[in-house]
């Protein structure tokens, strides 16, 4: 009888040495990325001129620095500082809130002539934040592309804040150095994980997909999603002026993150479970999964489109609803949480006794544990508590500070899934059941030891193959 085919990851031929290598590759190549992004260039670039605003009774009008298109966007900000501030001891050490209208006419400015971009500009609503007569820079309105070499800004504000104050313009764009490293680790990644997902596919080419484990089917899919995370149309946003692809960025973002989320879900659930049907194994965290992909593809995709139209748009504090969703989103996101520990301790619960799987159990969990802790860390130190305020102006805030940054998070999860890609793939030592015989229980396939289907419940079992192994030889 032909002996059943079963697939040896590296996973279970690693020594403890070798596990120690591989994360001391992990991080090292991770501590290098951020060494690079360390050293590199700043990310924004600034500009900023006291004398750069002409007033005009209730109009603020300004000219934008020289541009070019690999400076990606544009912001504008200006900083407000009362000439007149009233001093009163007991007003000194307080903050000040002041609501001001605001309408920008934003026009292309080429050989002395001007050419409106927007021609029906929207009044919005701005609060200023100051402070013994100085107030926090507000945002004027971002330009999610470049297209003309100059603009020319009108701002129609309140008449008795013009009169009363001083303006600082600053005008913010990315800097062209960051822009070309962006290309080329973007580009970097892009091929490493192909090149991954390609020899990983090979390698397991010739097994049949039943014998493949639940996270090698999935370590497939996560690197063609990763493939999205790096953006191969990411030139595109240097070369055209079209919103559509900085939706393309903003799904294939999203798209990436969910499809990690529903990976811990399918692998933590489907090691216990042989037999995963799509309604009683899927469905519940498609729906769930689903909820937050629809949520932040709608919020940056809405947000992309309608700054088009009005560069002035700011999602957090034009849109009446976002707070509601915000809401939603974070109760979903608890719910995922819980959900995903409950699926943890069940299985570690049923399987850190078993051989293969408590490795397999170990060896995730505290590979993601650790990408976690980072992500965790790095974003309390880029955003602290400005994530959950409802002021913030995302548009600046959700950039990167510097390359080091931008590296972090990128490298963070392209090199998360080149380990796993690594540990799970097939080994080359690959043993028969002569010279092994605890490897009898990966003869059916890896998952299904587990679950017999019988009414005896779950249970191991090698003895089995073992009889079947015997049978073969009896035959051979």
């Amino acid at each position: 009888m032909p002996i059943d085919s079963y697939i040896q990851m590296k996973l279970y031929t690693l020594t403890k040495r070798q596990f120690l290598f591989s994360f001391i590759a992990f991080f090292g190549l991770f501590t290098g990325s951020l060494l690079i992004g360390w050293i590199g260039p700043s990310v924004i670039n600034i500009v900023s001129a006291d004398h750069g605003i002409e007033t005009d009774k209730s109009i603020l009008s300004m000219l934008s620095p020289h541009l070019s298109m690999s400076q990606q966007q544009l912001w504008l900000q200006i900083q407000v500082q009362y000439s007149h501030y009233p001093m009163r001891s007991e007003e000194i050490q307080k903050e000040t809130k002041l609501t001001v209208p605001i309408r920008v006419s934003i026009y292309a400015y080429t050989n002395d002539t001007k050419i409106l971009l927007n021609e029906d500009p929207r009044s919005h609503d701005r609060q200023l934040m100051c402070y013994e007569g100085v107030c926090d820079p507000v945002t004027v309105f971002h330009l999610s592309y470049i297209r003309f070499p100059r603009y020319y800004i009108e701002v129609e504000t309140s008449q008795a804040l013009v009169n009363r104050s001083s303006f600082t313009p600053i005008w913010k764009s990315y800097n062209v150095s960051f822009t070309e490293l962006e290309l080329w680790f973007r580009f970097f990644f892009l091929i490493t994980a192909f090149l991954t997902a390609l020899a990983l596919v090979q390698s397991l080419r010739g097994h049949s997909l039943q014998d493949w484990s639940i996270e090698q089917k999935w370590i497939i899919f996560l690197l063609i999603a990763v493939m999205l995370y790096d953006n191969p149309l990411f030139p595109l946003l240097l070369l055209t002026s079209t919103p559509l692809i900085s939706v393309v960025d903003a799904v294939f973002t999203v798209t990436f993150f969910c499809s990690l989320l529903m990976f811990w879900l399918c692998v933590y659930h489907g090691m216990r479970k042989a037999e995963r049907h799509f309604f009683s194994f899927y469905f519940l965290k498609l729906c769930l999964v689903g909820l937050i992909w629809i949520i932040g593809c709608v919020v940056l995709s809405w947000s992309a489109l309608y700054e088009t139209v009005d560069p002035t748009f700011s999602i957090t504090q034009d849109q009446e609803g976002f707070t509601i969703v915000k809401i939603f989103f974070f109760v979903l996101l608890a719910i995922y949480i819980f959900y995903l520990l409950f699926l943890l301790v069940r299985a570690y619960s049923e399987l850190h006794s078993m051989p293969y799987f408590d490795v397999r159990l170990r060896f995730l969990t505290t590979l993601t544990v650790i990408i976690l802790l980072i992500s965790l860390v790095a974003m309390s130190l880029r955003f602290g508590r400005a994530f959950l305020e409802r002021d913030i102006v995302m548009e600046i805030t959700l950039r990167w500070n510097n390359a080091a940054e931008f590296l972090c998070f990128y490298s963070l999860f392209n090199f998360y899934l080149f380990t796993l890609a690594f540990v799970y793939s097939p080994s080359t030592n690959i043993m028969g059941p002569k010279e092994s015989t605890s490897f009898a229980m990966l003869s059916d396939s890896e998952d299904e030891v587990l679950y017999r289907g019988g009414k005896q419940g779950r249970y191991m079992s090698t003895a089995g193959s073992v009889g079947r192994y015997d049978d073969g030889e009896e035959s051979m």
